[in-house]
């Protein structure tokens, strides 16, 4: 049956036409995105999934920055830690050579003056974004210990959580303003040192002690080889006004009085076998005086010297740690990042393929139910030929 007011064969011809020519606009515009998903009507569920990874990816991409805000840190007082060992090895190597004694120890005594100068101007540059870790101020308001940088971003079961790495400064500084004198101990402040022995009964306090009597040496010997002395935060401090290490408390003449007014130590030298405990701070190194008949007092800053350097070692050993923590991290972030993004793709990435195949298939149904609307077109003019 022909009907002129119905064309059923034109209406199915262009109902396939317009189907053929949203599918060319869908496969047109995912080769010019390049996604299969670029909206939520597209794929309402992959859209939600991908647009949450997206928003994990970016805060991925904070936490790598603070991380490398965080290696420049630590590199910067890393290097600034070798470069003060570096330092320390050439004081400890210089007063070595004064134990020669055919050296100009005056000259040496300027050398090692210009290194503890250079290793205190080190400690001080070594500063990033205005955080020092190598020289502080401990008794500052905004003060904080532990230095926090950010290394992870999690997201589970929709609760977010950021963890950091924790390096604490109290194990790096070399320097704090808050110690008015002495190296025994981080933030050690100054005051009076007390120890009282069981022998000679001889308290050390904040004024100078004179020793006048005969034997004094012997005295002090016995006193310090054989009393249980007890050192604590609250009675070991240091003597703010001392200008250089110990020289007294030495074997000496009997009768002939002596001076203890120097700056002690928690962890003295053994002099040689002498006086144990006391003396010596790296910034008070003195051996101007120094005889080739009394050495004890040199092999004393040697060892003070040694144990400065394994002491450095020790911060350019946890700097060393926090770095290689930092790059791991880093590492693992960035392998992150780069997943999130694999699983991205996977859910609204197009094929390009697979769209340029179909892409030219759509053309090819086009231009055929073009052709086919052509033809149904035809059937009113054969209608009007039953007419003639």
């Amino acid at each position: 049956m022909s009907s002129l007011l119905t064309n059923t064969s034109a209406m199915t011809a262009l109902t396939t036409l317009k189907l053929t020519n949203q599918s060319l606009d869908q496969s047109s515009a995912r080769i010019s995105t390049g996604l299969k998903v670029a909206t939520s009507s597209d794929n309402a569920a992959y859209w939600s999934i991908a647009t949450t990874i997206r928003a994990d990816n970016g805060s991925l991409g904070a936490v790598k920055d603070a991380l490398g805000l965080g290696a420049n840190s630590v590199d910067v007082a890393y290097n600034g830690a070798n470069s003060v060992i570096n330092q320390f090895q050439t004081i400890k190597d210089k007063l070595t050579a004064a134990l020669s004694p055919n050296v100009d120890r005056s000259k040496i005594q300027s050398e090692i003056n210009d290194a503890l100068k250079s290793v205190k101007q080190t400690s001080d540059a070594s500063v990033v974004s205005g955080e020092a870790w190598l020289s502080t101020d401990s008794s500052a308001g905004n003060y904080v210990s532990d230095r926090k940088i950010v290394s992870s971003f999690t997201r589970t079961q929709g609760v977010i959580a950021v963890d950091t790495l924790t390096v604490s400064v109290d194990k790096t500084k070399l320097y704090d303003a808050k110690t008015t004198a002495g190296t025994a101990s981080a933030g050690a402040a100054g005051g009076t040192l007390v120890a009282d022995f069981k022998t000679a009964q001889t308290t050390f306090d904040t004024a100078q002690k004179t020793f006048g009597a005969s034997n004094k040496d012997a005295a002090a010997q016995t006193a310090l080889d054989t009393a249980k002395t007890t050192f604590s935060a609250a009675q070991t401090t240091f003597d703010t006004g001392v200008k250089a290490a110990n020289t007294a408390a030495v074997a000496g003449t009997d009768g002939t009085g002596g001076i203890l007014n120097k700056q002690w130590a928690v962890s003295g030298a053994d002099n040689d076998g002498l006086a144990k405990g006391y003396a010596l701070s790296v910034d008070t190194i003195d051996i101007g005086d120094i005889q080739n008949n009394d050495l004890s007092k040199l092999r004393a800053y040697i060892a003070l010297a040694d144990k400065a350097l394994n002491a450095m070692t020790n911060v350019a050993t946890t700097l060393g740690s926090a770095k290689s923590q930092i790059t791991s991290q880093t590492n693992f972030v960035d392998s992150l990042i780069k997943a999130n993004e694999r699983s991205i793709g996977t859910l609204v990435d197009a094929d390009m393929e697979e769209e340029s195949t179909r892409l030219k298939a759509l053309q090819v149904q086009q231009q055929l139910g073009m052709q086919s609307l052509t033809i149904s077109n035809t059937n009113t003019q054969q209608i009007l030929s039953l007419f003639r």
